[in-house]
């Protein structure tokens, strides 16, 4: 009877152990890190279940939405590194699931406990117009304990890892400030949970290749061309941003804006003002903006030359023009021409910079010709100096300005009419009269008329009759209409005497 019992009792037991139905516990995650940054494998740890008789894990990742088992690992491991992982490319998801001996699965960990690894990538920004490298994260999440704060941690140009800053623990954003141009930066972070657990994220890299804003600008010249002012400047072709403003000014202080321009890599702007009115004096600069509409960069100044041309009463021309503003190297050269009616203009005046006016004598050019218009014109053209930084020699030339010159009439108060070739006409001499409309006479004592002309080339030669007049006192009265259209009378005696 007793070894019945205990035959009983074994196989009673036997019969209980091979029923056994209950599965072991819930595997809890405890971190998911990417391991390798050269390969992005990912590295998953775990508690070690309570269940006694846990055999082995099962581990699930997501893949395309799906949680998909990727590996059975034996107890007692409590890690596994998952060579298959892509954390270089994207953040990876996990689940993990027990077993015991007699083959019961647990549910896998629940669907809102899972643990994914972090997953970092740059991007280039900026903030208060200062560039920047923005990283954004996803965030760690499922710690119990949660995450207290994120490290980053930066290498430059392939340098030692340093720590750049620490963020709490809700942010999945950093901006990397004042980052150089044309450098490699380098970035892993790096979660803690308030109990201390790590969780560290792929390497990512970032090449800087800043937007550069222009070095230079150069105002080439302003000059004026077909009544317009026309404007050149040479600009900085490496220049990424490229946002440009042309401004005017009257008084050099006040500008406003007349023309935007937006083009990169090219070598020149060019902009005529047809706006402007040439016989006035203008400031003209370029300026740069950046992303922010923030002014960085100005030219140098360029004014267009002014031409005031006035008439004296010594058969002269007063010319005054504006010095040039401001080619870098400096002025060069005044080149001063003049235009008689629709002649080509002719070079007066060649001389080194320094002078800002001209008297234009043109008493030989009246002796030569006196039936010379009255009309003068002129324009000024300087050249800048050799040396401009850009390797450019500006050019610029003023408006046009004319000078009318007043009707002149000289006459003498005597004249010897003796055959010497000195003083044997008499004659007005004249400039600055029109042909037509020309009278003049000559009187005898009596108030005859003895000699008559129109034509101002013409003179009494002091014959009166074949014969020449006596000695004495005579009268002449002379009628001209000036250039511009006026008629003028003059009258008065003179004196023949015969040495």
């Amino acid at each position: 009877m007793k070894w019945f019992v205990i035959i009983f009792f074994c196989f009673f037991s036997i019969g209980i152990q091979a029923q056994d139905t209950i599965p072991p516990d819930i595997p809890r995650i405890d971190t998911v890190s990417v391991y390798d940054v050269n390969t992005g494998s990912v590295i998953i740890s775990w508690l070690p279940c309570d269940s006694p008789d846990v055999a082995g894990y099962i581990i699930y990742r997501s893949i395309n939405a799906t949680w998909q088992i990727i590996a059975n690992v034996p107890a007692p491991a409590t890690s596994y590194i998952d060579n298959t992982a892509a954390g270089n490319f994207h953040p990876e998801l996990y689940r993990l699931a027990s077993y015991d001996h007699a083959g019961n699965y647990s549910p896998m960990t629940l669907a809102n406990l899972y643990h994914n690894s972090i997953y970092v990538f740059p991007y280039q920004d900026s903030i208060d117009c200062h560039f920047a490298i923005r990283l954004n994260w996803n965030r760690y999440i499922n710690w119990p304990e949660g995450v207290k704060e994120y490290q980053i941690f930066m290498s430059q140009d392939f340098g030692s890892w340093q720590l750049l800053d620490v963020v709490n623990g809700s942010s999945n954003q950093y901006y990397h400030m004042d980052v150089q141009d044309n450098t490699s930066y380098c970035y892993r972070i790096r979660a803690i949970s308030n109990s201390g657990k790590t969780s560290t994220s792929n390497k990512t890299c970032f090449y800087t290749n800043l937007p550069n804003l222009p070095l230079y600008i150069n105002a080439d010249y302003a000059t004026v061309e077909n009544n317009s002012i026309h404007l050149s400047f040479t600009l900085d072709t490496d220049a990424t941003i490229c946002n440009y403003q042309l401004w005017r000014s009257k008084d050099g202080i006040n500008y406003n804006s007349i023309a935007n321009y937006n083009v990169c890599g090219q070598r020149n702007f060019e902009y005529t003002d047809n706006t402007a009115n040439i016989e006035e004096r203008y400031f003209y600069k370029l300026v740069s903006f950046d992303q922010c509409n923030n002014v960085r960069l100005e030219s140098n100044i360029a004014t267009n030359i002014v031409l005031k041309a006035q008439a004296n009463e010594e058969v002269q021309n007063l010319l005054n023009w504006n010095a040039y503003q401001q080619w870098l190297a400096g002025v060069d050269s005044v080149y001063v021409y003049r235009i008689i009616e629709d002649a080509a203009p002719e070079l007066i005046l060649a001389q080194l910079a320094g002078s800002t006016s001209y008297f234009d004598d043109l008493t030989n050019i009246v002796m030569q010709n006196p039936s010379v218009t009255n009309k003068f014109c002129y324009y000024i053209e300087l050249t800048e100096n050799m040396g401009n930084p850009y390797m450019v020699k500006g050019r610029s030339k003023s408006n046009i300005a004319c000078a009318y010159q007043f009707a002149r009439v000289f006459i003498p108060n005597t004249f010897s009419p003796n055959g010497d070739e000195i003083n044997d006409i008499f004659k007005p001499s004249t400039a600055f009269v029109d042909k037509e409309g020309y009278l003049f006479e000559v009187f005898d004592r009596w108030g005859n008329i003895i000699f008559k002309t129109n034509d101002p080339s013409l003179g009494w030669d002091g014959k009166s009759g074949g014969k020449f007049a006596p000695s004495g006192t005579y009268a002449y009265y002379l009628k001209y209409k000036t250039l511009d259209g006026n008629y003028r009378e003059k009258a008065g005696t003179f004196n023949i005497f015969f040495p």
